[in-house]
């Protein structure tokens, strides 16, 4: 089983460094040798080629006359024949004809030899062309100079590498430290950011990881308020049915048992439409009878303001149904009477007096009351309270578009807007 190894931004860095500046220490040393071999070749080369020049005019000379040996400039000296070599240089004589190089063995070090042939009065004659090696070539202290300026030169280079390389391996890691931070952070409000000189890519990525935030937040607050209204939509029936059946205990008239009996009834149904409506809110896919439009008639609308109507009487208020038409809408009655219902109790709750107005057109379902208008938590963007978060939730699995604004005249307008009947009809 392998094992996996976790590392660190800052030890990717020194590794990074580390890996370039042996890379570039081999290749300073791998040039240093190669211009090192290719100075002493060159300089031979130069050496030996010079030799070769001075043949002609060399035999030339002894052809017209000059006696052996012959001084060529102040470095080369030239010989017809192997007697005339110095004892010392005698086996100059045993190199082979066409040779032209440095000696450097114990025959004679140091030293280059250019071994031609010539003819003079019709005989062939032997040439030797000699040229110390330590007058023509560079000493060992301008050699040392050479090798100096090279290690200063391969220094600098490798510094300067080095803190490129460095500057580079920093500005791309220092993006993702910043980020890693910023995830590490227990900021419940942090929004993530990278240094103004990073890479536009990194720029892009802290923009999608704040927007993957947001939702993120955004979904979390949906599901508190998904838990919390759930299971204050269920108490109430339970707590009506659990009140009804233990009255049914006792016994009674058959007309008390007949009302008891109507409530459970009641609170089973209410029951049931919420578990509908916020399951629906859940669900992954819209199931078949949500993917199909429908007509919103006036006896759906009729039976939710009954449902209302002991609520809307307790606090003395009217309401006024303005129903201009009859939209085609997604939504089923069970999420549709949640929408509204949480709309109107809205209105209800904050309305001491006066009336309250619901107006259903073709592609707008409105809720105004004349209550005392928003709160400051409603002004926010996080506002709305429980009931609304789940109207925000649902509108935006039908996509439909809502909206809680004051009116100009007092209280507050709660809007639905959703496609006109003649979009909607194309599916249909």
């Amino acid at each position: 089983m392998s094992q996996k190894i976790n590392s660190s931004t800052k030890t990717f860095t020194n590794k990074l460094s580390l890996y370039f500046n042996g890379i570039a220490l081999s290749i300073g040393v791998l040039i240093f040798i190669l211009s090192q071999a290719g100075l002493y070749w060159l300089e031979d080369e130069i050496n030996t080629r010079n030799l070769n020049q001075s043949v002609d005019y060399a035999i030339d000379k002894f052809q017209r006359g000059a006696e052996s040996p012959l001084a060529i400039g102040p470095n080369i000296v030239a010989y017809d024949s192997v007697s005339d070599i110095p004892k010392n240089l005698g086996q100059l004589g045993s190199f082979p004809i066409g040779f032209n190089a440095e000696i450097t063995d114990d025959i004679a070090q140091d030293m280059f030899l250019s071994h031609q042939t010539f003819l003079k009065d019709g005989v062939k004659h032997s040439l030797y062309l000699t040229m110390e090696a330590d007058s023509v070539e560079l000493t060992s202290k301008e050699w040392r100079h050479i090798n100096i300026a090279s290690l200063v030169v391969m220094i600098i280079l490798y510094l300067a590498f080095d803190f490129a390389i460095s500057k580079l391996s920093k500005r791309l890691v220092q993006p993702v430290d910043h980020l890693s931070s910023q995830l590490k952070s227990d900021n419940k409000n942090k929004s993530f950011s990278v240094p103004g000189s990073s890479a536009s890519e990194f720029t892009q990525l802290a923009d999608t990881l704040n927007s993957y935030h947001q939702e993120n937040q955004q979904l979390i607050k949906q599901e508190q308020a998904f838990a919390r209204y759930a299971s204050h939509e269920l108490r109430t029936p339970l707590t009506v049915i659990l009140g009804a059946s233990k009255l049914l205990k006792r016994g009674g008239d058959p007309q008390f048992q007949t009302r008891q009996t109507e409530r459970i009834c009641k609170s089973a149904i209410d029951m049931q439409n919420t578990i509908d409506a916020l399951l629906s809110l859940v669900k992954q896919e819209q199931s078949k009878e949500n993917s199909q439009p429908r007509r919103l008639h006036a006896a759906e609308i009729e039976r939710l303001l009954e449902y209302l109507k002991p609520l809307i009487d307790s606090k003395g208020l009217t309401l006024v149904l303005n129903l201009l038409d009859e939209p085609l809408i997604r939504p089923s009655e069970p999420v549709l009477k949640m929408l509204l219902s949480n709309l109107l109790h809205n209105a209800i709750n904050a309305t001491e007096s006066g009336e309250i107005t619901l107006t259903i057109s073709s592609n707008l379902i409105e809720v105004r009351d004349s209550g005392s208008g928003l709160t400051e938590a409603e002004h926010s963007s996080n506002g709305h309270g429980l009931g609304l978060q789940i109207v925000d939730a649902l509108c935006q699995r039908y996509h439909w578009d809502f909206s809680l604004v004051e009116a100009s005249g007092g209280g507050c307008i709660a809007s639905l807007s959703f496609q006109d009947q003649q979009v909607a009809s194309k599916f249909t």
